[in-house]
C-alpha cells in the first residue's frame, strides 16, 4: 500500500513529526528532512506542476529568501522578509490565512541579523496550537496557530523579551543615523540621552525602545521538544568587527504554555563553570576578547533521551584568536543538554581555537542504525570543514576514532593557534581540504610547474593551515595562506544534511573550492588582526590615526581568484561539493553527484593548449530533503549550469543516478519541504531575493 494511503489516525508521532506533515524546521526534531510519502516518485516526477506561488515580496523585502515552512494540522506556516512577518497560508491554493508582525523599533533597524529567520517552531498539545517566532529584535513570541493573535497566557500578552535576563541593563536606546547595523558592528544603536526624543524627520534619536546595549539576536527557529522550547541566539557577524567583546552564546529553555524561564546553559562558561579554564585570559562576559560563540544554526533533539543537541559556532573574529588564548570552549562544539534542566550531558569540540570561522553551520542529524551488529543511536554533525562527526549520541563517544593530530602553527604575532586537531577517520570528507603538492594539476608538465609556483607563493598543508599576515611580520615569511574549505564551507546553512532513517544513509549537501587568507590590522578596530576591512569614519569606530590611508582589496574579494591560473584552478577536480552519499552502517562512502551536473572547463592561456580539461561539479550548494524512494533537491542561489534555467532534480537513492529534472520559475534559495493535503503531495520550496521573494508549490496534475 502507498504510504500516502495510510491514515494519520494509525500513526502516533514519530520523531516529533505527524505523518504526512513537516512540523519542524528539519521535518522532525532529529532533523532527517526526511518524509515517508511516495506519491511523487520516479515515474511521475518529472510530470509535476506549479500549483501556486505565494508573493512573500508583498510583505516586504528580504537578502534572499531562506525559509522553510512548516506543514502541521491542515495549515502552511511560514515567515518573510527582514521583519519575520508569520503567515498561514491555504496548503491548497497559498491564500493567506493571517500574518502577524512584531514592531520592534530601534531594535529592528539595527538587528545583526536582519532576514526572515529560516523558518518557525510549531507546538500542539490538548487541542493548543501554537507558531513560535524568534524576532529580528530579539523577542519570542508565541501566536495562535488558527488565528494568528498572541497567546495572552504566554510571557507578556504572548511576548517574551529576550534580551531580558542576559546579566546587562535594560536601557533607553537611541540611533544617530537611519540605516542598518554595518557588518560586523559599525553604526550600532546606543543608551538615550536624558530627555532624548524621536526626530521623526532625520529618522535619529530615542524612539521609547529599551534593551541592552550589545548586538544580538536570533537567526533560526527554536526547538520544540514536547513542552519545552529551546530557544539560542546569534551574534554579529565576526568577519571584521570592532569591538572585542560582546554578548556570549546562550542557550535558554523555556515553557510554552506560559513562557517562563526554564533554564540557562552558557556557551562560554563563566568563571567557576566547567569549560572556564579553556579561556586563558578570562571568559567572564565583558571580557577583552570574549563574545560570540553562538549557537546560531538549528538545533535537533531526541525527545525520548531527553536530550537536545546543541551546534555551536566560533568565538568572536573569525580569522584571528591571539585575544583569547586557550580552546574557548564551547566554541565549535557539539553539546548535548538535558531538556528538563539545561545540564551538560556531553560535548566534542571539533576546532580547538578556530581561526578559519569554521562555525558548526547546520543542524545535527539523528539516527537509530546498526553498526557492527549492535544497534547504535548516533549522531552525524555536518560542518564547514569538510568532515561528517558521527557520536553515540547518548554518550557522546565517537562512532569512528577521531585522534588528536598535530597541525600547523600560526606565524603571527600574539595568535597562539591549537597544537592538534581531532581528525575524523570517518567517513571520508566531502570537500577539498588544505592544498598539497599532490592536489595540483599535472596535465603536462609546464602546467603542474606553474600550479606549484603559484601554490607555492602562500602557505601549503594538508589542512588547517593558520591564516598568514600581509603586513610581513608573520613567522612563517607568508603574506597569505591557502583557504580550503573557505567560511562557506564545506557545509554551510544554505546545504547541510539529509537522511533516510531506514537505511541508514546519509546524503550531505555541500560545496568546494580554494581561497586565500591574509590577515592585516585594522587600526579603527580593537583587534591586532583581522580580514582586510578599513572601519575607519564608520560611526561606532576607532578614530583613523594620522596619515591613515585605507587598504586595497578588503572584504573578501579576490581571494579565489588568485587560486587560478588563466580561469583554471590549480586544485585537481575530484568527487567534492555536490552530494555525497554514505552509508552510516559503515561509514563508507556510497555514491557522488555534482550539483546539477557537470561545467565544461576551457581556458585562452596558451599553458592549456591543446589540453582536454576535465569537467567540474556544479557550483553552489544543493538544497536537499529525503522521500520513501528520492533525494529531492534545488541547486541553491548560487548553483546551477551555465545557461540553463532553474531546475529541481530527483535522484535514486540507492545509486546517486538522476531520475527527474523539472524547470522551476526560480532557483531554490532554501530547503524544500513536502506535505500531504487532502490526499494530495506537494513540495514547498522558497526563492527570490529583494521583493522578488516567493514559496513555490508543485503537485502531480490530477488524473
Amino acid at each position: 500500500m502507498p504510504a500516502q494511503m495510510a491514515t494519520k489516525a494509525a500513526s502516533p508521532l514519530v520523531r516529533g513529526n505527524a505523518f504526512g506533515e513537516w512540523r519542524h524546521w528539519g521535518a522532525d526534531q532529529w532533523s532527517t528532512r526526511y518524509s515517508p510519502l511516495d506519491q511523487i516518485n520516479a515515474s511521475n516526477f518529472d510530470s509535476l506542476k506549479v500549483a501556486w506561488e505565494w508573493k512573500g515580496g508583498a510583505f516586504g523585502k528580504d537578502e534572499y529568501f531562506r525559509a522553510t515552512p512548516l506543514y502541521a494540522n491542515g495549515r502552511l506556516f511560514t515567515v518573510a522578509t527582514t521583519r519575520r512577518v508569520v503567515t498561514a497560508l491555504d496548503p491548497e491554493t497559498g491564500e493567506t490565512l493571517w500574518m502577524y508582525r512584531l514592531e520592534e523599533g530601534i531594535r529592528w533597524q539595527k538587528a545583526p541579523r536582519q532576514f526572515a529567520g529560516r523558518g518557525l517552531a510549531y507546538w500542539n498539545s490538548g487541542g493548543k496550537e501554537r507558531v513560535l517566532v524568534t524576532t529580528p529584535g530579539y523577542h519570542l513570541v508565541s501566536l495562535d496557530a488558527k488565528t494568528g493573535r498572541p497567546d495572552p497566557l504566554f510571557g507578556k500578552g504572548g511576548v517574551v523579551d529576550l534580551m531580558e535576563g542576559l546579566g546587562y541593563p535594560m536601557v533607553k536606546l537611541a540611533v544617530d543615523d537611519s540605516g542598518p547595523l554595518i557588518i560586523s558592528d559599525a553604526a550600532p544603536y546606543r543608551q538615550a540621552k536624558p530627555g532624548e526624543t524621536w526626530d521623526d524627520v532625520k529618522k535619529i534619536g530615542a524612539d521609547g525602545t529599551v534593551g541592552i546595549l550589545g548586538q544580538i539576536a536570533a537567526s533560526s527557529p527554536p526547538m520544540v521538544v514536547g513542552n519545552v522550547l529551546i530557544v539560542g541566539n546569534s551574534s554579529i557577524h565576526g568577519y571584521y568587527p570592532i569591538r572585542a567583546s560582546n554578548p556570549i552564546g546562550i542557550i535558554r529553555a523555556f515553557d510554552i504554555p506560559t513562557g517562563r524561564l526554564l533554564w540557562k546553559f552558557n556557551l562560554v562558561p563563566q568563571p567557576g563553570e566547567f569549560g572556564a579554564d579553556t579561556w586563558k585570559n578570562g571568559s567572564k562576559q565583558g571580557t577583552k576578547g570574549v563574545g560570540k560563540t553562538d549557537a546560531w544554526a538549528p538545533y535537533a533533539a531526541d525527545e525520548a533521551a531527553g536530550l537536545v543537541y546543541i551546534p555551536v559556532g566560533m568565538p568572536l573574529m573569525d580569522e584571528y584568536g591571539g585575544h583569547r588564548p586557550g580552546d574557548n570552549l564551547f566554541g565549535n562544539s557539539l553539546v548535548a543538554l538535558d531538556v528538563k534542566t539545561g545540564l551538560r550531558k556531553w560535548h566534542f569540540q571539533m576546532v580547538h581555537h578556530d581561526i578559519w570561522d569554521y562555525d558548526t553551520p547546520m543542524a545535527p542529524n539523528l539516527m537509530d542504525v546498526t553498526i557492527d551488529g549492535k544497534p547504535r543511536k548516533i549522531v552525524a554533525q555536518p560542518t564547514k570543514q569538510g568532515w561528517l562527526y558521527v557520536f553515540d549520541r547518548i554518550t557522546g563517544q565517537p562512532i569512528w576514532p577521531m585522534p588528536e593530530t598535530p597541525v600547523l602553527k600560526s606565524g603571527i604575532p600574539g595568535e597562539v593557534s591549537a597544537p592538534t586537531q581531532p581528525i575524523p577517520t570517518k567517513p571520508a570528507p566531502y570537500s577539498q581540504q588544505g592544498l598539497v603538492e599532490a592536489d595540483l594539476i599535472d596535465y603536462t608538465p609546464a602546467i603542474r610547474d606553474s600550479a606549484l609556483a603559484l601554490a607555492k607563493k602562500c602557505r601549503m598543508g594538508p589542512y588547517y593551515i593558520p591564516p598568514a599576515a600581509r603586513d610581513g611580520k608573520d613567522a612563517t615569511g607568508f603574506t597569505c595562506a591557502w583557504y580550503a574549505p573557505g567560511a562557506s564551507g564545506g557545509v554551510n546553512i544554505d546545504g547541510g544534511a539529509t537522511i533516510d532513517p531506514e537505511t541508514g544513509m546519509i546524503y550531505v549537501a555541500s560545496i568546494t573550492g580554494l581561497s586565500t587568507t591574509a590577515l592585516q590590522n585594522d587600526p579603527c578596530s580593537e583587534f591586532a588582526y583581522s580580514s582586510p576591512a578599513n572601519n575607519c569614519g564608520l560611526i561606532g569606530a576607532l578614530p583613523a590615526p594620522p596619515g591613515y590611508k585605507p587598504p586595497e582589496n578588503v572584504g573578501f574579494a579576490g581571494r579565489a581568484s588568485g587560486s587560478n591560473i588563466g580561469g583554471i584552478s590549480i586544485a585537481k577536480p575530484k568527487e567534492f561539493g555536490g552530494i555525497t552519499a554514505y552509508n552510516l552502517m559503515t561509514g563508507d562512502k556510497a555514491w557522488w553527484m555534482p550539483n546539477a551536473g557537470f561545467i565544461k572547463q576551457t581556458s585562452r592561456d596558451p599553458l592549456f593548449a591543446g589540453v582536454t580539461l576535465p569537467p567540474l561539479g556544479g557550483r553552489g550548494q544543493a538544497q536537499a530533503m529525503t522521500t520513501k524512494t528520492l533525494v529531492i533537491y534545488g541547486t541553491g542561489r548560487s548553483g546551477g549550469l551555465p545557461g540553463e534555467p532553474p531546475k529541481l532534480f530527483a535522484l535514486d537513492k540507492k545509486t546517486g543516478k538522476q531520475i527527474g529534472a523539472l524547470q522551476i520559475p526560480a532557483k531554490t534559495t532554501a530547503m524544500p519541504m513536502t506535505f500531504l493535503h487532502k490526499g494530495q503531495q506537494y513540495i514547498v520550496f522558497a526563492t527570490g531575493a529583494e521583493e522578488n521573494t516567493s514559496l513555490v508549490a508543485l503537485k502531480l496534475p490530477r488524473k
